[in-house]
């Protein structure tokens, strides 16, 4: 009799992990699928809407689609894309499945509420049908969701986070995988009266030229980064006028390369044991880590995925309505030279440094008082690596709502942070030089009697949250 692998056929389903190397769904479907195996990719610019993504990321999105279809084609597959409304997607899916007569649709899980309800959608759009939905880890080097505290609970504070997160990293096989060949492919779709060709869902005048998609880009940028960056990260990492980071949090955030590759770089030049490596890449990895923190935080406390702060006492802080200040800050007329260099630099690329992240962050939710949301959806809007959940866990860190496990009435001073991290004004000469002028802009707002109004606010807040004694 045949073996259940050679009477089966699979279905992968792409979603944010637009790469064929080390893909654990792509993997599993093409080794079980002994008849036959397809690939689908839905663009649901509903849910995009949703998480608030803009041109830049979707930019990403389209290019990683086309670059995966000619990356599947050379192995032997097909990559079929529709754009759907979300509502529909388990419909067309389950249509899908009923027409090729699949028996597992297989896809790597991702993190939100939004993410679970759909999943749980086409679960039940299967259920009277052939196939069912097979999830699998892998946008994370370890389950997330299996890691928790001694009482049981998820961990909201990343340092315990990591100490149990690299125990388990030495009991866990964390090897990245290279993709098969496809051995049979399913013919053509049937007509679903959607796009059956990746179709422009930018505004075509934006373009991501420091970004190019697909897997080939990432994977030369860690190999430079391994070799000329690796050592000295923790000493530039901080210095935004520095090439001192990786830069490859745009193709992380559309999985064009799997974390657990860049891990295997690690520990290919450096050993097994992450104990015995040096500051620099000990330093990158806790980047990695916190990239899997979020993630875990995320699945953990549902409400995150809500526009719900993580510290239910915050959302009574007192933010300010001021419509003209965040118009501002969003396009870096501060009168604060690291802040309004840090927001032109987003403007014209659609990145940030990460340390002057944090500190437009900070100035908008602590100097300007301004609801950490509205940064928070900003970002997403504008970032070509706009990651829901890295994203909300770094907006609700700098606001004091999150994570961050020092108090409230730490506030960065953009000025002392310019004065550390760009010495030289070379960041600032490059993207807000007439600060560097006689006649500098004015600050909006006096940063000492900023700080005291922010932790004020806070404090009566929490003053109000707090239990009758």
């Amino acid at each position: 009799m045949p073996s259940e692998d050679a009477t089966r056929r699979t279905l992968a389903w792409f979603r944010d992990d637009l790469r064929i190397d080390d893909h654990r769904a792509l993997h599993a479907a093409i080794d079980r699928g002994g008849v036959g195996f397809a690939a689908v990719f839905f663009a649901t610019r509903g849910q995009w809407s949703r998480q608030h993504w803009g041109d830049n990321r979707v930019a990403m999105v389209e290019g990683g689609v086309r670059e995966l279809r000619e990356a599947l084609a050379a192995r032997g597959g097909d990559l079929h894309v529709f754009e759907v409304d979300d509502a529909e997607l388990p419909s067309v899916l389950r249509r899908l499945v009923d027409h090729w007569s699949i028996d597992e649709v297989h896809a790597n899980r991702e993190f939100g509420r939004y993410e679970d309800e759909r999943d749980h959608a086409v679960r039940t759009a299967l259920e009277s049908s052939t196939g069912r939905l097979v999830l699998h880890e892998d946008e994370t080097i370890l389950p997330v969701r299996e890691i928790r505290s001694g009482a049981g609970t998820p961990y909201t504070v990343f340092t315990p986070f990591k100490k149990t997160w690299l125990k388990r990293l030495a009991a866990t096989d964390a090897e990245p995988r290279s993709c098969p060949t496809v051995h049979q492919g399913l013919p053509a779709p049937p007509d679903l009266g959607t796009a059956v060709d990746p179709v422009s869902w930018r505004n075509e005048a934006v373009s991501t030229p420091l970004f190019p998609a697909g897997e080939d880009e990432p994977r030369r940028r860690l190999a430079a980064f391994m070799s000329s960056g690796l050592e000295d990260y923790e000493a530039k990492r901080d210095l935004p006028a520095v090439d001192g980071t990786s830069t490859l949090s745009p193709w992380l955030a559309c999985g064009s390369i799997s974390p657990r590759r860049i891990l295997r770089a690690l520990r290919d030049r450096l050993g097994e044991d992450p104990a015995s490596w040096s500051t620099g890449p000990s330093v990158w990895l806790s980047e990695l880590v916190w990239r899997e923190f979020y993630r875990h935080v995320m699945d953990g406390i549902p409400r995150l995925s809500m526009d719900r702060p993580l510290h239910g006492w915050t959302d009574g802080v007192a933010w300010r309505d001021a419509p003209a200040d965040l118009a501002a800050w969003t396009e870096g007329r501060t009168g604060i030279a690291l802040v309004d260099a840090g927001m032109r630099q987003l403007a014209a690329t659609g990145w940030m440094h990460n340390r002057v992240r944090m500190v437009v962050a900070t100035f908008l939710t602590k100097h300007l008082l301004i609801d950490w949301r509205r940064g928070e959806r900003f970002f997403m809007s504008s970032l070509v690596d706009g990651d829901f959940c890295s994203n909300n866990g770094g907006w609700q860190w700098a606001a004091s709502t999150g994570t961050d496990a020092a108090p409230y009435f730490r506030v960065f001073n953009p000025d002392t942070q310019r004065v550390r991290f760009d010495a030289a004004s070379a960041y600032v000469e490059r993207w807000a030089p007439e600060h560097l002028g006689t006649t500098p802009p004015s600050p909006m707002v006096d940063l000492k009697a900023a700080r005291v109004q922010a932790i004020d606010a806070f404090k009566a807040a929490k003053e109000r949250a707090a239990p009758a004694t």
